[in-house]
């Protein structure tokens, strides 16, 4: 386990501590070329940074808690996702205290597979399943508390044939750290915080991370990460015209987009305006490959 230090200063925010996660990552990762994998929403602000320091790609795992219905931070376990097959993980010590345990579970983790499935269309969309099959994959989380969602993250990577997994986070809470280790081949932990009361008390800021930063943070990794086009001779045509009524700020700033369309080959581009100073672009499914559809919401 690398154990950077036991008390650091309080994170300014993910952003700080995803670049000092990146340092203590990079000598175990480095050239084990690995696919970076965050936890949402909170996980992918810290994941950019890992990714971008190892030049790994970065894509999400789809984990839910299981929280208890009159106490939602307290995991009862947690819910994952890839590819479509879901693993959970049960917190028998949380569990023993919950009257109707079985029946509260199921309840429970019904209506957050549902968000799981909502959330990988949002986060994932224009992409196909996930493929971690024999990859070395850096999973990422803003803070572990309990160490639910991880373990149930890494159940449905192994499910799904991922090889080395290095489990990595600024700061795990209680025993949280060894929970985790045990199940993992590589555990990266900052910050072994045995008194703090939640993840957020690690950070001097810590807002809420809504739907529109998760798709804008990977939408602008994965654009990175497909490599750079000196011209627009590498795309298609239909593209190629679209760029030219365009001014260079704005041309750059779409480029990303328009190579994450060539590279996944079975969808367009879509631009929505109408939400405000911000103009969205994303790869879709509801536009033909090839095509720009600008739509106003």
């Amino acid at each position: 386990m690398k154990q950077a230090h036991e008390e650091p200063h309080r994170y300014a925010d993910r952003a700080d501590a995803g670049r000092q996660l990146a340092i203590a990552v990079h000598p175990i990762a480095a050239q084990l070329n690995p696919v970076v994998l965050a936890l949402p929403r909170g996980g992918v602000p810290v994941a950019v940074c890992v990714a971008e320091a190892l030049g790994a790609p970065l894509d999400v795992v789809m984990v839910r808690k299981v929280g208890v219905p009159e106490c939602p931070e307290l995991a009862m376990g947690a819910v994952a996702s890839i590819g479509g097959a879901m693993e959970t993980v049960r917190n028998a010590k949380v569990l023993a205290d919950v009257r109707n345990a079985d029946a509260v579970f199921a309840r429970v983790a019904e209506r957050e597979q549902e968000e799981l499935v909502r959330r990988e269309r949002l986060y994932r969309e224009g992409l196909g399943p996930l493929e971690v099959s024999g990859a070395t994959v850096v999973i990422i989380d803003d803070g572990v508390a309990t160490g639910a969602t991880m373990l149930a993250a890494v159940a449905a990577l192994r499910k799904a044939g991922a090889g080395r997994i290095i489990a990595a986070a600024p700061v795990f809470l209680g025993p949280a750290a060894g929970t985790v280790q045990a199940s993992v081949d590589e555990l990266v932990n900052l910050w072994s915080a045995r008194d703090l009361p939640a993840v957020g008390s690690a950070y001097r800021s810590f807002d809420q991370v809504p739907d529109a930063e998760v798709r804008r943070l990977l939408r602008d990794v994965r654009g990175r990460s497909l490599g750079t086009m000196t011209d627009y001779s590498d795309l298609p045509e239909s593209y190629r015209a679209y760029l030219a009524g365009l001014d260079d700020s704005t041309a750059a700033a779409l480029m990303p987009v328009l190579k994450q369309s060539v590279a996944g080959g079975e969808h367009g581009v879509l631009i929505t305006t109408g939400l405000g100073p911000d103009t969205q672009a994303e790869v879709s499914s509801e536009v033909p490959f090839g095509e720009v559809r600008e739509t106003v919401r």
